[in-house]
């Protein structure tokens, strides 16, 4: 037998419409008034006078809150009706009704779990109040399967809460599903939308699944529905046989992403109930192990950027150390060969020193950056005299600056007193802040260098350039802000918030007019990091940036 089933389907005492009632009585005027009686009492009544048209209805997969039998019919006992009934439906109440009332007719029906028992003639009043009492009874009863089935759940959230592991999780999930439907075994089995389902974990262990239970849940995949079958062998277990299976597809976000295969020796009664609350436990179970499966992914995504820094960082050690010897010797001796020569050849010379240099400031900022992901960088805090830091930086640049028919001033205070910072990461970050700024202005533009003290207040409206959030006791001392603005080019609204990320370029990467590898502005983010500072930048294509950093205005 294949049964699938319709798990969205409930009592109707769990719906908006009326209980649905099945009345079997042999006599068709009495099938009449009780169903006439219960029709005015808001019941959804069938009623037939021949038990067989009822078992047929049973087997349909129609649902009934109540059978109303009578307990001697020719074809049939109401008994045997009754027991019938409960198979297909533990949860559905039963009145037995009958004209030989009698002690053993009274043991019998308790026995196959009936509600009431009337004795004709009745009043119809007694009817209403004995089908009103059996149903409030089954409502009971299913409110506490229902609580059973919550309390589970809880249970089983918190042992899921406990763990990410993916094969844990399956296994308590399993568990949990063995425990709830009364199977003696199960398989879980994963998969998604484009991958063949793999077995995860079995309990027991030594219980194997059988090609019939890989098809029965491969069907139950791609239906997205439980089904229930007892027509083939699905599983072994020692030297059991298992040929009743049930497949509980697991949900996770709409998408199925596993099955639930419970297996036993026996033909198992499923109450709609169990239905219920494997599923809940089955969605539980799909959201826990997707969760665990991302997880996962996570890790292993993680691990292999752990590996590709130290990877990096070994690179840049070993390249920093191998470029900057023999970078050494090309510095000193084409120096040493521009000074004895003249002419065409010294302007030549000219251009390999200032390539070696510019290698040498990448190999530099390589290092420096290392330096910061190592720790070896810390800073070592000293009074500055910042204003007279920034002037030597400007005249150090002022030649080249003016040879190429560019314009650098500044707008520094008189009297600034020395600040508590780190001068070589300062220098290190004014020099790449303003050889951009050279770099990204045409002839005939301006690099102008200002010096302002702001509350904290200040920074943090500034485009939200706070690196990190610094101490309370941080945020009450006034900052030293540092402009370095140009007449460049600008950039780009869509990349200014890249820009400070290694190896990032705004262009055609490194084939554009300017070149660059991308790590100087990231260098500056880190150094002022470490300093606990803030940078940020505001420009407009086409009319220049303005580059800023702030630093705390710590005092000896």
């Amino acid at each position: 037998m294949r049964q699938a089933i319709d798990t969205g389907s409930f009592t109707s005492l769990t719906n908006a419409s009326p209980p649905r009632l099945l009345i079997v009585d042999d006599e068709q005027h009495m099938c009449d008034v009780c169903s006439r009686t219960l029709q005015r009492a808001g019941y959804d009544v069938m009623a037939t006078s021949d038990p067989h048209v009822a078992i047929a209805a049973l087997d349909s997969g129609q649902q009934f809150d109540l059978l109303l039998t009578d307990i001697k019919m020719p074809t049939m006992s109401g008994l045997d009706l009754a027991q019938i009934a409960r198979e297909k439906d533990p949860e559905i109440a039963i009145i037995i009704m009958t004209g030989y009332a009698s002690l053993e007719n009274l043991h019998q029906s308790v026995r196959r779990g009936v509600a009431d028992f009337l004795s004709k003639p009745f009043e119809l009043e007694q009817l209403r109040l004995a089908v009103d009492q059996a149903l409030r009874k089954r409502a009971i009863q299913q409110d506490n399967f229902r609580l059973r089935t919550l309390e589970q759940l809880l249970a089983v959230s918190e042992a899921f809460s406990a763990t990410l592991e993916l094969p844990e999780l399956a296994r308590i999930a399993l568990d949990a599903m063995i425990d709830r439907s009364g199977f003696q075994t199960g398989f879980l089995l994963l998969g998604d939308e484009s991958e063949t389902l793999f077995q995860a974990v079995a309990q027991p262990h030594d219980a194997r699944l059988t090609d019939a239970g890989q098809e029965l849940a491969k069907r139950s995949f791609e239906l997205r529905q439980l089904l229930y079958e007892h027509t083939a062998l699905y599983g072994t277990r020692h030297t059991r046989r298992l040929h009743t299976a049930l497949a509980v597809p697991l949900r996770a976000q709409g998408q199925v992403n596993g099955v639930v295969v419970l297996c036993d020796e026996r033909s198992t009664t499923l109450r709609p109930g169990m239905q219920q609350g494997l599923m809940l436990l089955a969605n539980h179970a799909g959201a826990a192990l997707r969760n665990a499966a991302l997880y996962q992914q996570l890790d292993e995504a993680y691990q292999r950027r752990q590996e590709l820094d130290r990877l990096k960082s070994e690179f840049i050690a070993i390249a920093s150390h191998e470029l900057r010897t023999p970078l050494s010797i090309v510095l000193g001796y084409t120096m040493m060969v521009r000074d004895q020569v003249e002419g065409g050849q010294r302007e030549y010379l000219q251009r390999v020193l200032e390539g070696a240099q510019r290698i040498k400031e990448i190999v530099d900022d390589m290092v420096n950056l290392r330096h910061i992901d190592t720790g070896e960088a810390q800073p070592q805090l000293a009074p500055l005299d910042l204003v007279g830091t920034i002037r030597q930086a400007v005249e150090h640049l002022r030649s080249t600056v003016e040879l190429s028919g560019r314009t650098i001033v500044t707008h520094l205070p008189e009297m600034l007193p020395p600040i508590l910072t780190d001068r070589e990461k300062v220098v290190l970050v004014l020099n790449h802040l303003l050889s951009n700024a050279i770099k990204f202005t045409p002839a005939q533009g301006q690099i102008t260098v200002t010096i302002s003290v702001r509350p904290y207040a200040d920074i943090e409206k500034m485009n939200s350039a706070s690196i990190s959030k610094p101490s309370a006791t941080l945020r009450t001392l006034p900052w030293v802000i540092v402009d370095v603005a140009d007449t460049g080019i600008g950039i780009p609204a869509r990349e200014q918030m890249r820009i400070f990320d290694r190896f990032y370029q705004v262009g055609d990467s490194l084939t554009r007019e300017r070149g660059g590898v991308g790590l100087g502005l990231a260098l500056v983010r880190e150094l002022i990091a470490s300093l606990g500072g803030a940078v940020w930048v505001v420009s407009r294509e086409g009319e220049g940036s303005t580059f800023s950093f702030a630093l705390p205005f710590r005092q000896t």
